[in-house]
């Protein structure tokens, strides 16, 4: 029994592979996800293990946010924007960690809920991520930006 002829073989494999990156997952992370954004001033974070949803969000510079972070995880997991320059900032935590006055952060024990209110008062893109010791590490995190 003879098979198709190579051309149609090579054909057939190119035609897969631009399918596959005509769909979105053309490297090996995948496409960057699409930043969130706040709807009414309100931006739900959900956090589990080993990840946040989203992953990328999107603020308007003196524009109030309001986070309302959820811990869906098993463990104890938290919220922390590292180096944005933000007023009116509030936090309120679930759970034994808290932040510093003024920092952003905020955490939550599984299954709780956590929020943080502020306003970004510069531009760029921000880092968030948890705290708790190897979470970063192993995947949690995402990145702000402020426009």
């Amino acid at each position: 029994m003879v098979g198709p002829p190579r051309a149609v073989v090579v054909a057939s494999a190119l035609l897969g592979l631009a399918l596959l990156a005509a769909c979105g997952l053309s490297g090996p992370g995948g496409p960057t996800p699409t930043p969130a954004a706040p709807v009414d001033g309100v931006l739900a974070v959900i956090a589990s293990e080993w990840r946040y949803q989203p992953s990328r969000i999107l603020l308007r510079q003196g524009e109030q946010v309001r986070i309302e972070f959820r811990n869906d995880g098993a463990i104890l997991h938290d919220f922390k924007i590292e180096d944005l320059s933000a007023d009116g900032v509030q936090s309120e935590s679930s759970g034994p960690l808290s932040g510093k006055e003024g920092e952003l952060f905020t955490g939550a024990d599984p299954g709780k809920e956590g929020t943080l209110v502020f306003t970004p008062t510069e531009t760029g893109a921000f880092t968030y991520y948890c705290t708790i010791p190897q979470h970063r590490q192993l995947g949690m995190k995402g990145t702000i930006v402020v426009e």
